[in-house]
């Protein structure tokens, strides 16, 4: 596998993983509170939450990456448009 490839996928799972959990930390105290049951009502959401989050990620990560740049003119995720700038200028 290509290392953008396996950066995309490794980024993808942690910051999945991550948000998955936070959020549902939050939603799980917000409808239950911090009771007894709070860490087996959280990790059993967080279990269904976390593939979703990664599929999501994997599959739109680059379209809503690569939009976000655009509209932003940031010149790391339009490499062609900079080259062919480069070349206007040149």
């Amino acid at each position: 596998m290509k290392r953008p490839i396996v950066a995309h996928i490794l980024f993808s799972l942690v910051t999945s993983g991550l948000m998955s959990a936070l959020v549902c930390a939050l939603a799980t105290y917000n409808m239950a509170g911090m009771g007894e049951t709070f860490v087996h009502s959280w990790f059993s959401g967080w279990v269904f939450a976390w593939p979703v989050a990664f599929s999501v990620l994997v599959l739109l990560g680059p379209l809503v990456r690569k939009n976000v740049y655009k509209a932003c003119q940031c010149p790391l995720a339009t490499p062609q448009m900079d080259a062919k700038k480069e070349l206007e200028d040149a």
